[in-house]
């Protein structure tokens, strides 16, 4: 891995002025993103497992072909890649694994979420958690697995609590700041935010950069929006 893009990655999201990530699935996409100008791409698992194997984004691809996925995109472009994870594809001793095998594919960052597994698409309902202690151990390995091989790579937690079973938007927020705090993440995913007070309350409270994608009423905000409300990053 290029040690330079995932520092490159982690300066993109501490700035004060927002990243726009394009995403996809194909190198076609990254290559073209980068031409474009974009400065970082991201790789959606749910666009993996659909144009890819015409799979439902139901948990049904497994660590071995998402990093392949991920050496597909790293191999044609030289802008970081942040790519999606899943649930880690098991415990804490699978996402130990789940980011070594990202960073060695050459992923800039990733993400993973808080769900049970197997898990839901991260924007339709019936989703669960696992319990806030369970996903705390597997940020912990995450964390420590980065710092064994690459201290700059970006570990990102999904907070899908909005929406889910028993969830809302304050238990987000309070997961997000003890995944960060207990955890040591680099960034946040605060998930399907519906509000524009919710956007500036989350990256308000959350220590480290928030990316906080909107799925509330159109129009959606404008990218000066998004960067006064004090967001680190979205993505299309």
């Amino acid at each position: 891995m290029d040690n330079k893009l995932t520092a490159r990655f982690g300066e993109l999201l501490k700035r004060r002025e927002l990243l726009v990530m394009s995403g996809g699935f194909s190198p076609l996409h990254a290559r073209m993103s980068e031409v474009l100008g974009y400065e970082a791409f991201f790789m959606s698992g749910s666009q993996v497992c659909a144009y890819v194997y015409g799979y439902p984004d139901v948990g049904l691809l497994g660590l071995s072909e998402m990093a392949e996925a991920v050496r597909r995109l790293t191999t044609v472009c030289n802008i970081p890649i942040f790519a999606d994870a899943d649930t880690g594809y098991g415990n804490a001793v699978n996402v130990y694994h789940t980011v070594q095998a990202y960073i060695r594919a050459g992923a800039a960052g990733l993400h993973i979420e808080d769900q049970e597994a197997p898990k839901k698409s991260g924007t339709l309902a019936g989703r669960r958690l696992i319990s806030r202690d369970e996903a705390i151990g597997k940020f912990k390995a995450a964390v420590a697995a980065k710092k064994d091989l690459d201290a700059d790579f970006i570990v990102c937690a999904r907070c899908d609590s909005i929406g889910s079973e028993g969830g809302n938007f304050q238990d987000a927020i309070e997961r997000s700041i003890d995944y960060v705090e207990k955890a040591g993440v680099d960034a946040i995913w605060v998930n399907t935010l519906t509000k524009r007070e919710e956007i500036e309350e989350a990256c308000r409270r959350i220590p480290v950069p928030v990316i906080a994608p909107y799925y509330g009423p159109r129009p959606s905000p404008t990218f000066e929006e998004f960067e006064r409300l004090g967001a680190a990053a979205v993505l299309y």
